[in-house]
């Protein structure tokens, strides 16, 4: 999966370069077998996004895109729309992708969250419950963010609130220190491997493609 992964960004254009950030020794071999750069990192990250400044920290570049290994239908086309817009708002700090998403068990499943925004494309909330309350209609979160690289670096020193602590959503830091998370529209559905059952799911949808 992380090499499905890493070989579909590599194809993306605007993306100057493909690093997987790992602290799993079994990864880099996988990786760096293939072809790819792989870097080590510390066991100590608790979140996705410190590991990748860790590794942005020793790189100099000014966008830094976080794409999880856990997202083998990951939008291709809509990442490149992600770095377009950040290329073109240089004010535009962090940035991430959304779907439309339908169903009650879909709306009801923990590991899928959701994101409410405002008219003008920006997030409100994350959440793991339900969003809208009474609806089976929702945008679905895709866990691919883009950040500005200096902020990026200075993101986990920022104080950690309590929407944070109690829906387990890193992105809600950002919000409950006043800054701003733009939201891009997707038409492409991200199924992430959360779950063992998972993965038949993705095979299906990879194979129908």
């Amino acid at each position: 999966m992380i090499l499905h992964v890493t070989r579909r960004v590599s194809g993306i254009k605007g993306i100057e370069k493909v690093i997987v950030a790992t602290d799993d020794e079994r990864i880099m071999d996988v990786v760096t077998a293939d072809g790819h750069i792989a870097e080590m990192t510390s066991r100590r990250h608790r979140t996705g996004s410190a590991r990748v400044a860790e590794v942005a920290g020793r790189h100099s570049c000014s966008i830094v895109i976080n794409v999880q290994g856990d997202e083998p239908l990951l939008p291709a086309a809509a990442v490149e729309r992600l770095v377009t817009v950040m290329r073109s708002d240089q004010k535009l700090l962090m940035a991430t992708l959304a779907t439309t998403g339908s169903g009650a068990d879909e709306i009801k499943r923990p590991d899928v969250v959701k994101v409410a925004v405002n008219r003008d494309g920006y997030a409100l909330y994350f959440s793991r419950s339900p969003v809208p309350y009474g609806s089976d209609k929702f945008l679905q979160h895709i866990g691919i963010y883009a950040f500005r690289r200096k902020f990026l670096l200075g993101y986990d020193a920022m104080p950690k609130g309590p929407f944070e602590k109690a829906e387990g959503l890193e992105q809600l830091r950002a919000l409950e220190n006043g800054f701003r998370i733009r939201v891009l529209p997707c038409r492409a559905r991200s199924v992430g491997v959360d779950r063992p059952e998972d993965i038949k799911r993705v095979e299906i949808m990879l194979s129908s493609r």
